[in-house]
């Protein structure tokens, strides 16, 4: 009886005093100051610059509005270059071109080649145009 007695306190006093890791999240926050709603995607394959061939998943910035990119993950335990490409796209562009077109045609708004210290400094903010 006193094992488990022993045990029940142990327990209660270790779930009282350890804490849950809490998950962190690393954005870097793009900034649409263009009269247009913008799509884009993070890419951590830099030196290669090429749009990706399969359609990634494209977040939306509305005009005068930010979105998040996000990582569960600090950005430099995961850019293998130390820098991160930005590419922007007019929305429009995305909903009327097939993503073969997109590519083919290269047509980007806005590529935005930043190291992790460009983006410490620019307080982790891509800010288009």
């Amino acid at each position: 009886m006193k094992i488990i007695l022993s045990i029940l306190i142990a327990l209660f006093l270790c779930s009282s005093s350890c804490e849950k890791l809490v998950d962190h999240v690393y954005s870097i926050k793009i900034q649409n100051n263009s009269e247009g709603a913008i799509s884009f995607y993070v890419s951590i394959n830099y030196p290669d610059t090429s749009i990706v061939s399969e359609k990634p998943q494209l977040k939306i910035a509305y005009p005068s509005k930010y979105t998040y990119w996000d990582s569960k993950e600090k950005w430099d335990d995961i850019v293998p270059s130390d820098t991160i490409a930005v590419y922007i796209f007019s929305k429009n562009t995305v909903d009327l071109y097939s993503w073969e077109e997109i590519k083919n045609d290269n047509m980007i708004l806005k590529r935005y080649d930043l190291s992790i210290k460009d983006l410490e400094k620019q307080s982790w903010t891509v800010t288009y145009p």
